[in-house]
């Protein structure tokens, strides 16, 4: 069994208020919600083999990477990196394979080159888990602040309204109304 279905089982998206801020709630709710449940078993055999089979790669010389493949939006590289643990790497292993492995793969790191980064509250190399906990996003050399991607620093600058934020959305998906958030995810 994948681990994207032990991700789906073993945590409450539908609470997660960073992922409802960028993705409307039916998208969250129609994989969260109504969730395959999977005796703990089949992820033993499963993902969690499948992870220690990357860590022995990992421990034979092997770059790996991570690699979301259209999972919940926000959260794929994160479960990527959180699984790799559960196959017995090391916080600081698994951490490489989203960060500087997956660099060095599609490019290269050089002086001069505008990166891509992010700024996280907690120390992942302590807790895992707190790769979810981004503060800021920086992209081509631009800041933004995590919590509503509006661009801060050299500029200030508020993120463009979502497909379903615009208006002529139907208001019969007003998932803002369900969640209590603002309609245009400003902090309005």
């Amino acid at each position: 069994m994948s681990g994207e279905y032990y991700w789906y089982q073993h945590t409450n998206m539908w609470e997660k208020e960073r992922l409802l801020t960028f993705t409307p709630r039916g998208v969250v709710d129609s994989r969260s919600r109504h969730r395959t449940m999977v005796p703990y078993e089949e992820y033993e055999i499963g993902h969690f083999q499948s992870a220690a089979a990357a860590k022995e790669l990992h421990d034979r010389g092997v770059t790996v990477n991570i690699g979301g493949h259209g999972q919940m939006q926000g959260l794929a590289a994160h479960w990527e990196v959180w699984m790799f643990t559960q196959g017995g790497m090391s916080n600081h292993d698994a951490l490489r394979t989203a960060t500087i492995n997956s660099a060095i793969y599609i490019g290269s790191l050089e002086p001069g080159k505008l990166a891509d980064l992010i700024v996280i509250d907690g120390n992942p190399l302590e807790d895992i888990f707190d790769t979810e906990f981004v503060e800021y996003t920086m992209i081509n050399g631009r800041l933004y602040d995590a919590s509503t991607m509006n661009e801060i620093g050299n500029y200030d600058r508020e993120r463009l309204l979502f497909w379903w934020e615009r208006e002529g959305y139907s208001e019969q998906f007003d998932w803002h109304a369900i969640t209590g958030g603002s309609s245009h995810g400003h902090g309005h």
